[in-house]
């Protein structure tokens, strides 16, 4: 998985938050999984706060997650 953190950016813009919503939606459950289990990972790993693009990944894969409801089903 390749992370892109730009020199200089603070957060993801209004048009990548809508890129990484549909990339998210088009994974299967399982790579979405691995995805957000990947981001929780880096964010809970940090010496310091995690920059905020990593924050906004989690929280859309976790969105998108609730979405699908509980695995299983």
């Amino acid at each position: 998985m390749v992370r892109r953190h730009r020199e200089g950016s603070e957060k993801l813009s209004v048009q990548e938050l809508g890129e990484l919503r549909k990339r998210l939606a088009g994974m299967s459950r399982s790579d979405l999984d691995i995805f957000y289990k990947a981001t929780h990972n880096a964010c809970s790993y940090a010496v310091r706060l995690p920059p905020p693009i990593m924050i906004q990944e989690l929280v859309q894969a976790w969105k998108e997650l609730r979405k699908r409801g509980p695995r299983g089903l």
